[in-house]
């Protein structure tokens, strides 16, 4: 082989490679494009699956209280845990500082993060036309949902834009 056809060789090599880096690359962008296009849909749906867990939870401490007779605290014997619920049987804290928080660790059973994502557990209150209190659970990236302690209605998932 001579020199010449050495040389062309090596640059036929040489642009085959930078050709195929280049499709590499494409590809990547493409998919990291509709990948952080459909995160926020995931994220949702992922949430959504928490609040009918958080739910369906609330409701089962509840059915819990009605079968002791409607007790001012549930145990579980399962968990091994007591939790406090209010006169009509819907899980409230009322004297605890951070009520929701405490809510969301004892109904979920985890820290207040999901996803690796901190949850913030505000406790709101209404005056009109009677004192209602509860619960928002939120996400930084908007998502949240809401437990009302008079009734235990959660809320569907919505997001804050």
């Amino acid at each position: 082989m001579t020199q010449q056809e050495q040389s062309n060789s090596r640059e036929k090599s040489l642009s085959e490679n930078i050709i195929i880096i280049t499709l590499v690359a494409c590809l990547m962008s493409v998919f990291i494009y509709y990948f952080f296009k459909q995160e926020q849909r995931f994220t949702k749906v992922s949430f959504e699956t928490a609040a009918s867990t958080f739910a369906t939870r609330v409701m089962s401490i509840r059915a819990q209280w009605f079968m002791e007779n409607q007790p001012s605290v549930v145990t579980i014997k399962k968990e091994d845990m007591t939790i406090s619920v209010n006169g009509k049987g819907w899980v409230d804290f009322q004297q605890v500082n951070n009520n929701c928080g405490k809510i969301w660790q004892v109904v979920m059973q985890s820290p207040l993060t999901f996803m690796n994502q901190p949850v913030a557990a505000i406790e709101r209150f209404r005056e009109k036309p009677t004192l209602q209190r509860s619960c928002r659970y939120q996400l930084a990236s908007g998502e949240y949902f809401d437990y009302a302690l008079q009734t235990g209605t959660v809320s569907q998932v919505m997001v804050i834009k």
